[in-house]
């Protein structure tokens, strides 16, 4: 085995990138970070041209706790002769593909911290380290951080036909599928469902004869990101939410919702004027149809093509649908990994089966105090509505640097006040 490492993290996504790259102002700290993937992607599969990010590109894997950082997206630009024409954009927020492309340039400047094409298939605990590995190397490790990303929600009507015709959005079978003179259908109005029923109406695909969104939402809602509601993605917020009851914490989360999964407000406009002008001035042959207020409660496949059944809360009437294609844009879940199966009897769980997270973004365990296991995106219902969106990882991140150095690297704490307050003012 490899000498003791400070800590290990098992997934690199944003979040475990931001992790390697803002624990790096302790340069007393060994770290390494390993991922499955052969290189750094993120959400490849459902990268489109006109997928912008939902958060300022100041919001990065840094800036937020080290402008200083060499690893920022301003400093990405200067060394890509970028910085001048990207400022004439004038865009707060940049694409989707341009954060991928940032993130993988920031990968390129820690060659011996991170290791892609490694998969970590066991972890155990001998009661002074953690041993991570696979069959052919191992490490240990004082501390650990899991950032292992998610993996799509699938309804469970649809997993027995789970095929090239019939996919989540998240999914190879995206870049494969052909849509020519095919009826498609969509599940889900959120961001997601929104950017592939456009795409598949500007034929990136092939012509298709109809395309279909099914949404269980009233309509498809934008994001709120005015400026009391981004209040909410704030240490401070963070702060005082921690402290709220467990009681509340899920229904002030759900209530939420749309501050975090609602769909770009410029992004719905930029898509009802081309709907018009496709309708009304194009004539495009291929019809559309934005259906809300529905929930698929069933699908079958029967002569080759599917149908779907639907409950409509707008007229409390079921209805059927036809498909030749449907793509599952359903979401997200969080997964404890199946390689924490060693340790799980040490690791304590709610009763909804998540982890128990600390305010430092540990996991409550029974092992030894000086040995923790951090978590990254597992703690919507702990921390806040903040936790699955890239707005403060580089706040979480520091957060958790700090605790593993045991002194204050980085200052956490010292932000100037909200102007909403949750907490008691007193009599």
């Amino acid at each position: 085995m490899d000498n003791v490492l400070d800590l290990v993290g098992i997934g690199i996504g944003p979040f475990n990138l931001s992790l390697a790259a803002v624990s790096e102002k302790n340069q007393t700290l060994r770290t390494r970070f390993f991922d499955e993937k052969p290189m750094f992607q993120w959400h490849s599969e459902i990268l489109f041209p006109d997928s912008d990010m939902q958060t300022a590109f100041l919001k990065d894997l840094v800036t937020g706790v080290d402008p200083t950082s060499p690893y920022s997206f301003l400093n990405y630009l200067v060394q890509n002769g970028l910085f001048h024409a990207f400022m004439n954009t004038n865009r707060q927020v940049v694409t989707r593909k341009e954060f991928e492309l940032y993130c993988q340039w920031v990968v390129r400047q820690m060659p011996k911290k991170l290791s892609f094409n490694f998969k970590v298939d066991s972890l155990s605990y001998d009661g002074q380290f953690f041993i991570i590995g696979n069959h052919a190397k191992q490490f240990r490790a004082k501390n650990i951080c899991l950032g292992t990303g998610i993996s799509p929600r699938i309804p469970a009507c649809a997993k027995p036909y789970i095929s090239n015709t019939c996919f989540h959005a998240k999914s190879a079978y995206l870049q494969q599928i052909d849509v020519r003179d095919k009826r498609v259908v969509i599940i889900g109005g959120g961001q997601t469902g929104v950017e592939i029923f456009r795409n598949v109406i500007k034929g990136k695909w092939g012509c298709a004869n109809s395309v279909s969104l099914v949404s269980s939402r009233p309509n498809l809602e934008p994001l709120d990101e005015s400026a009391f509601v981004n209040e909410y993605f704030s240490p401070n917020y963070a702060k005082e939410f921690f402290a709220v009851d467990a009681q509340l914490k899920k229904k002030i989360v759900d209530y939420q919702k749309l501050t975090s999964d609602g769909n770009t407000p410029t992004y719905l406009q930029s898509l009802y004027n081309e709907l018009y002008y496709a309708q009304n001035v194009d004539q495009l042959p291929v019809k559309f149809r934005i259906l809300p207020y529905r929930r698929m409660e069933s699908i079958s496949h029967v002569r080759n093509r599917y149908q779907l059944s639907l409950s409509n809360y707008f007229t409390l009437k079921n209805e059927c649908l036809d498909a030749d294609i449907v793509i599952l844009c359903t979401g997200f879940k969080n997964s404890v990994p199946a390689f924490v199966k060693a340790i799980k009897h040490l690791i304590r769980f709610d009763e909804n089966g998540c982890f128990r997270v600390n305010r430092d973004f540990s996991v409550q365990w029974d092992g030894h105090a000086w040995n923790r296991i951090f978590v990254q995106n597992f703690s919507r219902y702990e921390h806040g509505i903040f936790e699955p969106q890239t707005s403060l990882m580089a706040w979480r991140s520091a957060v958790i640097t700090n605790a593993i150095s045991r002194y204050e690297i980085y200052e956490t704490e010292n932000f100037a006040p909200n102007f909403l307050s949750y907490t008691c003012i007193g009599q």
